[in-house]
């Protein structure tokens, strides 16, 4: 089965009116939205967010969900964060995705997202699964979501957030660290060195997969429970002087 998003793009961080979608909605229909990404919410190199919520000094600030949906037809707004699966609309309209902010001007960025309706028969799948968590930087063992996929199934992921190798090190996202050495040539020494330094690595059963920030539907080669890793030397001390971590939301889909 294709799973494909009826609509997906990017929400533009300095627009105050939002992103439409086209998607006319009827009140009850039930929508999928998977978003990522980071943008500045303001002028000064700290002031960054991501759907779920604005960092400052490497905290998340008050929780407010940063990426809303509305619909034309009125002004309420819904929080969407990093996602919603099967949401039920409460109200009839076109979808418009934005960033929420009380001054939209000296914004920069733009989140990344997907949407998909289960009304379309093409993409009318069921979830198996969803999971939320945190894969910390300094974490050596292998983040466990407890859940066991099948040869088949989808996974939807979408990971956020910032690490880096100690506080003097270069800041990267979950595709890893651009700049290190394993960019150019693999390093045998790490978990998996199919994957750069730093990126998100996922398995499934015995199966390594350099998923990083993910967004494209990954189907799973075999039965398994999957978990997560920060991808570094195979040793334990090479993590404890890591900083940060990403945040990760996972739907899993029947194939």
């Amino acid at each position: 089965m294709t799973v494909s998003p009826n609509w997906s793009g990017k929400i533009d961080a300095k627009d105050a009116n939002g992103t439409p979608t086209g998607l006319k909605i009827n009140a009850g229909d039930k929508i999928t939205i998977i978003a990522g990404g980071w943008v500045y919410y303001g002028r000064e190199i700290w002031a960054i967010a991501f759907p779920d919520a604005r960092m400052k000094d490497g905290s998340k600030l008050a929780k407010d969900a940063v990426l809303k949906a509305r619909f034309s037809t009125s002004g309420k707004n819904y929080d969407i964060g990093r996602g919603v699966y099967q949401w039920v609309a409460p109200e009839s309209g076109e979808l418009i995705l934005y960033v929420h902010d009380s001054s939209h001007s000296d914004n920069n960025g733009a989140f990344e997202g997907e949407v998909y309706l289960t009304e379309n028969k093409t993409v009318a799948v069921t979830k198996k699964a969803q999971w939320r968590g945190h894969v910390a930087a300094t974490n050596a063992n292998w983040t466990s979501t407890d859940i066991t996929v099948a040869k088949g199934d989808k996974i939807i992921l979408v990971a956020s957030g910032e690490a880096q190798y100690d506080s003097r090190g270069r800041k990267f996202g979950p595709d890893g660290d651009s700049q290190h050495p394993s960019a150019q040539t693999p390093d045998s020494t790490f978990v998996y060195s199919g994957a750069i330094a730093g990126q998100l690595v996922i398995k499934v059963g015995e199966h390594l997969h350099a998923i990083g920030s993910g967004g494209d539907p990954w189907e799973v080669p075999e039965d398994g429970k999957i978990a997560l890793i920060f991808n570094d030397t195979n040793v334990a001390t090479e993590y404890a002087n890591n900083t940060g971590g990403y945040d990760v939301n996972i739907v899993v889909l029947n194939g």
